[in-house]
């Protein structure tokens, strides 16, 4: 945004836990420390079939209509800040033609480089990870 020189930061609440709440977050978190597995395996332990991720971004849409970002307004471009592919879909199933995806990289430490990782790996997220450690 500093570069740009304008910006929004949209924080879809209720999100936590691939949208299914915080004690299924709590609960992949706690078997990823006892049984050391992954985020993924984790999650798709304490899921029945189907995806591991219930979100939806189409309040982001709300957001950008109601400030009167609309599809017709004068922006070329709008940038999502996500390592998430799929959150780009939303904005081009809502008539925004030009939807550019902006990584953010970050330097993993110990802690987090297994987490991330999989994140790339089992959910294609892209970009997530950079080479060295803090």
């Amino acid at each position: 945004i500093a570069k740009v020189g304008e910006g929004i930061v949209i924080n879809i609440p209720n999100q936590d836990g691939r949208g299914m709440g915080n004690p299924f977050k709590l609960a992949t978190l706690s078997l990823q420390e006892q049984l050391r597995l992954t985020t993924v395996e984790a999650a798709s332990i304490l899921t029945n079939a189907g995806s591991i991720d219930k979100r939806t971004y189409s309040g982001v849409i709300s957001i950008l209509r109601f400030f009167q970002i609309s599809q017709k307004c004068e922006i070329d471009l709008i940038g999502v800040m996500t390592n998430n592919p799929y959150k780009l879909p939303v904005f081009q199933e809502n008539g925004y033609r030009t939807v550019a995806r902006i990584p953010a990289v970050i330097s993993p430490t110990h802690h987090t480089r297994k987490h991330l990782e999989s994140k790339q790996l089992y959910l294609g997220h892209q970009g997530l990870v950079s080479g060295e450690e803090d």
